[in-house]
């Protein structure tokens, strides 16, 4: 029985570290928005592939640089992702839109995002 036993161990660990090591390949992706531009209090929550990835905290003029303050900046992996920006206001009725679109993300690249409020119609 333990040579048996032994040897199903053996077998387990010669196909584990067998096994291809492949890391995921990713890329950054950073969102931003002038939403201080609107007379209407919103909130701007992104989505990318149907999940939530944050809520933008604070507007910005433009992207001069990743990961700057004021972006959602987050590490994807390589390849085309569908990104949808939700605008709500705090509470009751207000500046409600959804902007949808696709971004293709590199390896070891940023792609930015700017959504300029100035050219939204509620």
């Amino acid at each position: 029985m333990k040579k048996i036993t032994w040897l199903l161990l053996s077998t387990l660990l010669i196909i584990l570290l067998s096994c291809d090591k492949t890391e995921t390949k990713t890329g950054t992706l950073s969102i931003g928005a002038n939403y201080g531009v609107i007379n209407c209090p919103v909130i701007v929550t992104i989505y990318v592939d149907n999940i939530n990835i944050g809520t933008l905290e604070s507007p910005v003029e433009d992207i001069s640089d990743c990961g700057q303050p004021g972006n959602l900046t987050k590490d994807l992996s390589i390849g085309q992702h569908n990104y949808k920006v939700e605008i709500r206001p705090p509470s009751g009725v207000g500046c409600t839109k959804d902007l949808t679109g696709q971004v293709q993300v590199d390896e070891n690249e940023c792609k930015t995002i700017f959504i300029d409020f100035h050219t939204i119609v509620f």
